[in-house]
């Protein structure tokens, strides 16, 4: 089982990158559709269906939406209720400390969470935030009383039979899932994969003032990316980034302020840099954007060890 969670503790625990995964399975849920990476190409797609709340991030047990963010596969069973079903890695660390910011889950969750990764065990599923999630079969629609349904499921990602028997044959436990709704903006696309950037000595995230802050840095085909994001009930959110082209923070390409996280570079907000002369600021943080979906497409979700 040491195997199975290396991965997913490493990239939120440690300041060193993960390695390059051969296998990865990328989920967009705007698109509905799963693709399957091998060496960050895509050797297949096939479409998708999802909770019976599409669009938004999985929040807590019970909301029927399709949570976003890394994860792994941990199980594999080959006969279910709906055909083939591959376990992921819900929730994650980055799902425990939203939970346990928001109110969702208590200390006593959030620890249990925290200690099942550093013992590279499976998540429990009996906290706030749900489990049991996975993709399986069934189907990309569903028919209840007559009527023929998509996004049908409880929060799992369901194909049809036939193309979730390739998926289950190409993947093994403790490949990359990487799931997301590139519908979104700026900051709600990057929030499911970025860690808390401080913490305390017993791995609490530490909140001054209610305001969390958190980071994630990743390498996209305009240069390194790093962003620096805030939220808080009171607070709100916002976000910086700054884009390195070179690999050093001396001469960045471009830097980002959305103060409220937006989406829109408006009076309150801020953008400087080479690249911000090509183009108008929303479309040039509109690249942004893009290219951090590109990266994820290449099963680059980035490292979110705490920002400098």
């Amino acid at each position: 089982m040491v195997l199975i969670f290396s991965f997913m503790a490493l990239n939120v625990l440690s300041a060193e990158p993960p390695p390059p995964a051969k296998r990865a399975i990328v989920i967009d849920k705007a698109k509905k559709m799963l693709v399957l990476l091998k060496e960050g190409k895509a050797v297949a797609q096939f479409p998708a269906a999802f909770g019976i709340d599409p669009d938004s991030d999985k929040y807590k047990a019970l909301d029927a939406a399709t949570p976003e963010g890394l994860y792994l596969i941990t199980s594999k069973n080959y006969r279910t209720r709906f055909h083939r079903f591959m376990g992921i890695s819900y929730p994650n660390l980055a799902d425990a400390i939203k939970g346990l910011v928001d109110g969702v889950i208590g200390l006593d969750e959030y620890k249990r969470i925290r200690k099942s990764f550093k013992e590279s065990r499976q998540p429990p599923s009996d906290t706030g935030l749900g489990g049991w999630i996975g993709i399986h079969g069934g189907g990309i629609f569903r028919s209840f009383d007559n009527t023929k349904e998509t996004d049908w499921t409880e929060g799992c990602i369901a194909l049809n039979n036939g193309d979730v028997e390739k998926v289950f044959n190409f993947c093994s436990p403790g490949d990359p899932v990487i799931i997301f709704n590139g519908r979104r903006n700026l900051y709600d696309l990057i929030r499911p994969f970025a860690c808390a950037s401080e913490m305390d000595r017993d791995g609490t995230p530490i909140c001054p003032g209610g305001v969390c802050t958190y980071g994630i840095e990743i390498p996209t085909s305009l240069g390194r990316i790093l962003l620096t994001l805030k939220e808080g009930k009171a607070y709100g959110k916002s976000l910086h980034l700054r884009v390195d082209q070179d690999g050093t923070q001396q001469n960045p390409l471009l830097m980002i302020t959305d103060r409220n996280g937006d989406g829109h570079i408006s009076g309150i907000d801020s953008i400087s840099g080479p690249a911000a002369d090509e183009k108008s600021p929303d479309a040039t943080y509109n690249l942004v954007r893009e290219a951090v979906i590109r990266a994820l497409y290449q099963g680059e979700c980035g490292n979110s060890s705490p920002s400098p």
